[in-house]
């Protein structure tokens, strides 16, 4: 199945684009979409994401068409076909 995954702010440039589509398995869930995500940009990407399912305040946040993770079945949403994944990092400023 193709998915489209967005990255915002700091992630996209770990990344490189703002945009990706990425052919996965079905089945994928968004816990899953991470793993690939890590194993694919590496350390740096792993270390930006930290650890979103665990931590009290994660460094990065899910939506999936257009809805937040935790309003659908956390890191368990399972992924379909067409999907749009939005990965937003923390913002900061002043």
């Amino acid at each position: 199945m193709k998915i489209n995954v967005k990255f915002l702010a700091s992630i996209r440039e770990i990344a490189g684009a703002h945009e990706m589509q990425f052919e996965l398995n079905s089945g994928y869930t968004v816990k899953d979409l991470l793993e690939f995500l890590e194993l694919r940009f590496g350390a740096e990407f792993k270390e930006a994401a930290g650890k979103p399912f665990e931590d009290e305040n994660p460094r990065l946040r899910f939506l999936v068409n257009g809805r937040d993770i935790d309003y659908l079945r956390g890191p368990g949403t399972e992924l379909k076909e067409g999907d749009l994944v939005v990965l937003i990092p923390p913002v900061g400023g002043g």
